[in-house]
């Protein structure tokens, strides 16, 4: 994991060791700080060394670094996380700092165009300071423009431990955090707090205002020189590039002499990096498959199957309430950005377990986002079955509808107070237009491919995983997002990602002849967390507790009577969205109470 922070600008006594304080989950002593004139730079390493690191008793030299802080001739360059250069003619190798500033010196702030892998970055140069996230969204980086300083860390709360910063709710993040579940862009849920996205970087020069540039542009045509090629022709090539590809993503980070582990959910994801990781990893890999008990679905039988077919040594993990109700605020601290995806806690209880045993875990996570996932079929249907007369804006009220959170729920559940600040097409609208409206790429599932990895991937998936998985010092692993399989997912010809109902199909047929047949033909369920049931059970007396009606009078966010009545469970909707608006809810109100509520 790691930490990386800091600011520019004149030093300033403490606040370096009061952000480490902050970020301390992120990482391990000791703190590595590096102090100019021009700003000062933090740094905690992850609490798990990987393998290559190791010096085997050796003093480790510091050209040979691969993350952290390293400075030389008045160049600074620090990294947190895992960067590969893919500008070599051979295998993708892991960069040490040392190479990086013998490439900046020779190739200015292009140097970072070359590098793929999970991490975030900061360069600097006498006054001039740069911080940089990865292509794709593994890491995420906070900054904000404060007293002519640039302030930024790994994580908001890092940024807010700056004397004087303030602390104030941004309400149409909140608009959007209800209707997504977490918040996409560039916004955070906080006043002038701002996240770098994946392909960029902000560049500030000391005492003037940052300035944030896109590095890397996805390139999302497919591929013209197939067009004439008869159709078997077509699927028989983009099958062989599927699969070399793929298995060069999985390589990327495999390391040959540690337990290897992957979160095996049945579904087809997970089941294909399953199989790919095993059949490259030189012993046997142990997959995780997670349950919330008897009575609720599962998918329990296809884990099994697949870890039968493959060799794997499997284990179930039955998760109820009462096993993680006492790491619940835990869990939200290290969300940080609140996220109100149930899966989380999922996610971070079976990174507690995995963690006891290894420090290396892959999962299926970019499937569904890059290949066709069935969830873009509600709206190709809208798109091209909706109706002859409709709104401008209907392509992005029914993606905003089609997540069936809080969209629908805003004008009842916020207060007037708060609604007055919201503008519906300026706030929520308005993220989405630029993709529809874009002439590449020209496909329409192409431009919800876009969505998906850019603001779902980026904002919601990837650091979901980063931090629940992080927590525990895991180095996770997804092939599927690679920078390689994303810019291959918009080359592909529609028909191998989403035809007639079928979802993934380079993915099936890539594997079908590895993987059991009933989990290639099964459509897809997704691990459906039973949050419906549990608040009306066991976690029950937590949301009452949390959401009640005098704290909600008092901060003035949410309509009281409207939260009792998704308490109650007396609301019109039918069943199924109690629960999953209740989690959202509940994981913000503690959010709030930890961050802007009170220093911790």
């Amino acid at each position: 994991m790691g930490a990386l922070f800091g600011f520019t600008g004149t030093p300033q006594s403490g606040v370096l060791e009061q952000m480490a304080a902050t970020l301390k989950h992120r990482g391990s002593d000791p703190l590595q700080t590096h102090i100019t004139e021009h700003g000062s730079l933090g740094y905690l390493p992850p609490r798990h060394v990987p393998s290559d690191l190791i010096t085997q008793g050796k003093t480790q030299s510091p050209d040979d670094i691969h993350c952290g802080i390293y400075s030389r001739d008045g160049l600074t360059i620090a990294l947190a996380g895992e960067a590969w250069c893919l500008a070599e003619p051979q295998v993708p190798k892991r960069v040490t700092l040392a190479e990086l500033a013998n490439k900046f010196t020779q190739q200015g702030i292009t140097v970072i165009e070359n590098l793929v892998g999970s991490f975030i970055a900061v360069l600097s140069e006498t006054d001039k300071w740069w911080l940089v996230r990865d292509q794709v969204g593994r890491r995420t980086a906070f900054y904000a423009d404060f007293e002519e300083r640039l302030l930024f860390a790994i994580e908001p709360k890092g940024v807010l431990v700056y004397p004087g910063v303030p602390r104030k709710l941004r309400p149409a993040a909140l608009a959007q955090y209800m209707s997504f579940s977490f918040v996409p862009g560039a916004g955070t849920m906080l006043e002038g707090v701002q996240e770098v996205p994946p392909s960029h970087y902000v560049k500030q020069t000391v005492g003037k205002k940052s300035k944030l540039v896109r590095y890397a542009e996805l390139e999302t045509k497919p591929l013209e020189h197939l067009a004439q090629e008869q159709e078997s022709k077509i699927d028989a090539w983009w099958e062989k590039q599927f699969q070399q590809t793929f298995s060069d993503c999985v390589a990327l980070g495999l390391p040959q002499d540690e337990p290897v582990a992957v979160f095996l959910s049945g579904g087809l994801d997970s089941s294909v990096v399953t199989a790919e990781v095993a059949r490259q990893y030189p012993g046997k890999i142990q997959t995780f498959a997670l349950h919330f008990g008897e009575g609720y679905p599962n998918e329990l039988e296809y884990a099994k199957a697949v870890a039968e077919r493959v060799g794997t040594e499997h284990q179930e993990v039955l998760l109820r309430p009462q096993d993680f109700l006492s790491r619940l605020e835990q869990m939200i601290w290290h969300l940080d950005d609140p996220v109100g995806d149930p899966i989380t806690m999922p996610n971070f209880e079976l990174s507690r377990i995995v963690s006891q045993t290894h420090n290396v875990i892959y999962n299926g996570e970019g499937g569904d986002p890059c290949f066709g996932g069935p969830k873009n079929i509600p709206m190709c249907l809208q798109h091209w079955y909706g109706g002859i007369q409709r709104p401008a804006n209907f392509r992005e009220q029914a993606y905003l509808a089609s997540y069936r959170r809080g969209y629908e729920e805003l004008t009842r559940l916020l207060t007037p107070e708060v609604l007055r600040e919201i503008d519906f097409e300026r706030d929520l609208e308005s993220i989405l237009t630029p993709f529809f409206a874009t002439e590449q790429p020209s496909r329409f599932l192409d431009k919800l491919q876009l969505i998906n990895i850019q603001l779902k991937g980026a904002h919601l998936i990837l650091p979901k995983v980063e931090r629940m998985t992080g927590a525990w010092g895991l180095r996770v692993r997804e092939p599927l997002f690679d920078e390689r399989m994303v810019q291959m997912s918009f080359q592909l010809p529609g028909h191998l990602k989403l035809a007639q109902g079928d979802e993934k199909i380079i993915l099936k047929r890539c594997y079908e002849n590895q993987l059991p047949e009933s989990v290639i033909k099964r459509p897809k369920s997704g691990m459906r967390v039973p949050v419906h049931y549990w608040f009306q059970k066991e976690l029950k007396k937590v949301a009452r507790s949390v959401l009640r009606k005098k704290t909600l009078k008092r901060e003035g966010i949410f309509r009281p009577e409207r939260v009792k009545q998704l308490l109650d469970y007396a609301t019109e909707e039918g069943p199924g969205r109690y629960g999953l608006r209740l989690w959202m809810l509940l994981t913000f109100e503690i959010w709030r109470k930890q961050v802007l509520d009170r220093e911790r």
